[in-house]
């Protein structure tokens, strides 16, 4: 994924972005920002949690290619992912 004017933080890891995004939760939890900081850290935290979802889909169309068949030639498959319980 590439540096954008829109999106300056696409080049950051996914586990930078989540660790950034678990932290702005934190602090929107403690209910102690302002609400203009409290808007725009809701505002960061939507756009790590695209960029978070970003990387896994490209992850999981890297797996899909890696996977294999008896016969040794490469095939994508769906990955079947185990859903979460909502919350």
């Amino acid at each position: 994924m590439r540096k954008t004017k829109n999106n300056p933080s696409a080049d950051i890891t996914f586990e930078d972005a989540l660790l950034k995004l678990e932290i702005i939760v934190d602090d929107l939890e403690k209910g102690e920002l302002s609400l203009e900081d409290a808007l725009a850290n809701f505002a960061q935290g939507v756009s790590l949690s695209q960029l978070c979802l970003e990387k896994l889909s490209s992850a999981e169309e890297q797996i899909d290619l890696i996977l294999e068949e008896k016969q040794g030639r490469v095939t994508t498959k769906p990955l079947q992912l185990q859903e979460e319980a909502p919350c």
